[in-house]
C-alpha cells in the first residue's frame, strides 16, 4: 500500500513532537469539561494537515476561465511592492495599508502535512461502507465547515459525522503510534 520511500519517511519522522503539538491544539478546541482522548489528537493532526495544505498548495486555475495578464488591470490589482515604490517615488501622498496574508507554513509543517495526508488517504476509515462520502465529510469538518452544513451536503446526520470524525481521528492516531513504536 505504501511505497518504500514513503515508509522510510513515515518511520523517520519525529511523531512524538507532532503528537505533543497536536495534543496542545486538540486541548484548545475541546470544551471545558471534555477529556482529551486519542481520537481528538488524531483529528487535530488531520486539522493541522488540512490547514497547511490549504496554505501551502494553491489550487490550479479553473479551465475555461479567462487568464490574468501579466500587467495589472486596475489599482486594486497592483502589488504591495508597487504601491510602496510609488510612495517612495512620491507618486502617492500616503503609504497604503499592507494586506495581511497568513504566514507560509514551514518545511517541517509541509512535511508533516504530506505524511498525515498519506496516512489519511491510506489508513483512515478502512472498513466503512460509504467510505468516500464519510471521508469527504470528515475532511470538510477538518477544514472548519459547520456540522449542520456538512450534514446537508453529504446526507449524514450530525451524529454520524461526529462518529466518523472520532473514528478517523482514532485511525490516524493508531497509525502514528504504530510508526512511533517501529
Amino acid at each position: 500500500m505504501t511505497d518504500p520511500g514513503m515508509t522510510t519517511r513515515l518511520q523517520a519522522y519525529n511523531w512524538t513532537a507532532a503528537l505533543k503539538e497536536a495534543a496542545s491544539d486538540a486541548r484548545d478546541h475541546l470544551k471545558r469539561d471534555a477529556r482529551l482522548m486519542e481520537y481528538h489528537v488524531g483529528f487535530a493532526l488531520l486539522r493541522q494537515a488540512a490547514q497547511t495544505s490549504r496554505l501551502a498548495y494553491s489550487a490550479p486555475p479553473r479551465p475555461g476561465w479567462p487568464k490574468k495578464s501579466a500587467l495589472p488591470d486596475g489599482p486594486d490589482e497592483v502589488t504591495q511592492w508597487q504601491l510602496i515604490s510609488a510612495y517612495l517615488k512620491g507618486d502617492l501622498t500616503s503609504l497604503p495599508s499592507i494586506q495581511n496574508r497568513p504566514p507560509q507554513p514551514s518545511a517541517d509543517d509541509i512535511d508533516r502535512c504530506d505524511l498525515v495526508l498519506h496516512i489519511w488517504h491510506n489508513y483512515a476509515l478502512p472498513y466503512k461502507g460509504d467510505r468516500s462520502r464519510l471521508k469527504k465529510a470528515v475532511y470538510l469538518r477538518a477544514n472548519g465547515a459547520k456540522p449542520n452544513k456538512i450534514a446537508a451536503v453529504t446526507g449524514l446526520t450530525v451524529r454520524q459525522l461526529r462518529n466518523a470524525v472520532n473514528e478517523a481521528g482514532q485511525d490516524i492516531h493508531d497509525q502514528v503510534v504504530f510508526y512511533i513504536k517501529r
